[in-house]
């Protein structure tokens, strides 16, 4: 195959700079274009859960994760990641409390890291929105940036997550996204005295929390029929940095545009409302609260590929699941690019954007 030439990925999140660390890897230079704005990496569980992933060889694949993390922070330092206790809530009285094996990779401690991750390991970063999608050029894509001036690429990875629409328009509809907020404590030393119950001895011990059923995914799986917006919340928290992400509350509405950020302030009653029927204490803690647009699939199943009929463009975009589907993905997905390996491997696994 001919050499990949001058390689960008659009996104600096957890999906772009893991496939940038992925190709840089094998030997080829990198430029992360990142827009420094609010992304759903940042504000996630970041569970690990390898024994969870949908039937079939992706399910099969994740079991790989927590060995790829180990990997990583062996070549690049501490990235966050833990063995980690779990809860689980909901469910009939007869059913005991689940207490699976997890492990979480840490958002805060991992967007901390990532900056001087990248830097050490040769990536190039370059700050600017991408106001559209590439544009072809003889030879390979022209990415027009705010707040001013343009870049060439011979190759372009869209790793945007919920940008990912905006840049490839015709993306195949099983990709969409949704609004997610949660209320971020940045301290846990505002917790109340754990003797107030049980879910705060929890949160004090570090362990994440979380409903026995996730309601999230049957809205994400009902997306394509809404013919309203709708909302749902899924109360839980899991330890953030030196704080605590609390609940989270998840808005799809119709079509493919993620519209509007959805007032705030309402939002955050619900979520509020929600965590309140696992214990009043959670929900009267501070904040703030956040949200974000976040990328999901239909099915399960993420974009990871070229696109068709645009040499040299590729996608990476709409994990379930992401901090256990990105780190066994990206050596893939790395490898098709720099010509070691071809798409049947990807095939296999259902994920090629076509």
């Amino acid at each position: 195959m001919p050499a990949p030439g001058r390689l960008t990925v659009v996104g600096g999140g957890l999906a772009g700079s893991l496939l940038a660390l992925a190709l840089v890897e094998r030997g080829l230079g990198v430029t992360l274009v990142d827009a420094g704005e609010a992304m759903a990496t940042s504000l996630s569980y970041g569970g690990v859960a390898w024994w969870a992933g949908a039937p079939g060889p992706l399910g099969r694949l994740l079991r790989q994760a927590p060995a790829r993390w180990r990997r990583l922070e062996a070549r690049h330092g501490f990235l966050g990641w833990r063995g980690c206790g779990l809860r689980l809530h909901g469910g009939v009285w007869s059913t005991a409390l689940l207490r699976p094996p997890f492990a979480q990779v840490d958002s805060a401690v991992l967007m901390a890291a990532l900056p001087r991750v990248l830097a050490a390991a040769g990536v190039q970063l370059l700050r600017g929105r991408v106001l559209g999608p590439p544009r072809p050029r003889a030879g390979g894509w022209r990415l027009e940036l705010a707040p001013g001036g343009t870049h060439s690429a011979d190759q372009v990875v869209l790793a945007a997550g919920a940008g990912c629409r905006r840049l490839a328009p015709a993306l195949p509809e099983r990709q969409r996204a949704s609004w997610a907020g949660v209320l971020a404590l940045p301290a846990r030393h505002a917790l109340p005295p754990a003797a107030a119950g049980p879910w705060l001895r929890h949160a004090s011990r570090r362990r994440i929390v979380q409903p026995r059923h996730w309601r999230r995914p049957a809205l994400e799986g009902a997306a394509p029929a809404l013919r309203e917006e709708r909302w749902i919340v899924d109360a839980g928290f899991a330890p953030w940095g030196e704080g605590l992400l609390l609940g989270q509350i998840s808005l799809v509405r119709p079509g493919l545009d993620t519209g509007e950020a959805p007032a705030a302030a309402a939002m955050e009653v619900r979520l509020r409302q929600g965590l309140a029927g696992l214990d009043p204490a959670l929900a009267a803690l501070p904040g703030p609260y956040r949200q974000v647009p976040v990328a999901f699939c239909t099915g399960g199943l993420p974009l990871v590929g070229p696109l068709p009929g645009a040499a040299g463009l590729w996608v990476f975009s709409g994990f379930g699941g992401a901090f256990a589907q990105v780190p066994v993905l990206a050596p893939l997905l790395a490898d098709v690019i720099a010509g070691a390996a071809d798409c049947s491997a990807l095939a296999g696994l259902g994920v090629l954007p076509c």
